[in-house]
């Protein structure tokens, strides 16, 4: 995969950082003039490496600013000064001149500082400018494998957080991830003042099942019973699996009407043919569904909301099962 570099600098700097780049392969380069022109283009698409402008002083406040935001510290940052050394200085004075902007930078927040400018002294070696060129790509692949790293960590990272919010049996999201998602669903319906519901549906008689028949059996049902609910939903209907026999199903945008609507239609889902388990067995499985829809005084993580629909879901049992009650 290609890394994306953005070059922030004018005058001839990019042309200058574009040369000594040509030999390394796989980078999508990019260029701008100034800090605010780069900011304004990696809000809008992020570069993973910038290569700055030194000379600048927007450039090391820019370079401040993307490693203050969580979501942009990540870009590599490479400050490069092109800027000609004072002639007649001794060794150790330009010594000490680029350990200090080097410090600088860092304490700024770079990632790396390089200095590509002219040496005006008479004493330069004739192959300074090979050496400058050496440690320049030498921290710029420094950065690209930075860059690698970062993406195989994001990848692990994201397979384990999808293997901690998935139900392992029924491929659905479980638990955790449904703490995770109402309140954020109840934030984004009271921000757009949209209604949002809650459905909880049980398997009736479920441990009947498993008495019979045997845990296989059972786990078999809660599989095929997940299936049909997952490809029987809308996009505004997110079904999890909340432990046991229980699935919960959160309804953006729907009304407590249109919530009870879809309670049927998943009651007659499940409950009007039979679950083909094996070559041997079909089931008949009904389930109770109980229905909240949520209030201004519902409190942010749900929990009421919730209380009201496992109430919901009692009542339905208590009143014969295979159908749904809404408060």
């Amino acid at each position: 995969m290609n890394s994306s570099v953005l070059i922030v600098g004018e005058d001839d700097f990019p042309s200058r950082v574009i040369s000594r780049v040509r030999g390394l392969t796989a980078l999508t380069l990019r260029t701008v003039a100034s800090a605010q022109e780069a900011e304004d283009l990696i809000q809008a698409d992020p570069s993973e490496l910038m290569i700055l402008q030194a000379s600048r002083t927007d450039t090391w406040e820019l370079c401040r600013r993307l490693k203050q935001q969580r979501s942009l510290s990540s870009i590599y940052c490479l400050l490069v000064d092109d800027r000609t050394c004072p002639a007649g200085q001794e060794e150790e004075a330009l010594l000490q001149r680029y350990t200090s902007l080097m410090t600088t930078a860092l304490e700024t927040g770079a990632d790396a500082y390089v200095w590509l400018g002219e040496d005006a002294s008479d004493q330069a070696e004739p192959n300074f400018v090979d050496h400058q060129s050496r440690l320049f790509q030498a921290q710029l692949r420094l950065g690209l494998r930075r860059i690698q790293s970062y993406r195989e960590l994001s990848r692990a990272n994201d397979l384990l957080s999808a293997i901690a919010l998935s139900d392992p049996l029924t491929q659905l999201s479980n638990r955790r991830a449904f703490d995770w998602e109402l309140p954020r669903q109840i934030q984004a319906a009271r921000e757009q003042g949209a209604a949002l519901s809650l459905l909880i549906l049980d398997i009736d008689y479920f441990k009947a099942v498993n008495d019979h028949y045997g845990h296989l059996i059972g786990d078999q049902v809660l599989q095929l019973v997940a299936e049909r609910l997952s490809h029987n939903m809308r996009f505004y209907e997110t079904p999890f699996r909340y432990g046991g026999e229980e699935f919960v199903v959160i309804l953006n945008s729907a009304s407590a009407e249109a919530a009870l609507m879809i309670g049927d239609r998943l009651c007659r889902l499940i409950g009007d043919q039979p679950f083909a388990v094996n070559e041997t067995l079909d089931l008949s499985i009904t389930i109770s569904v109980g229905v909240a829809c949520l209030t201004p005084d519902d409190d942010e993580r749900g929990i009421n909301l919730l209380d009201r629909a496992d109430q919901n879901l009692l009542k339905a049992k208590l009143e014969g099962r295979n159908r749904v009650v809404q408060s």
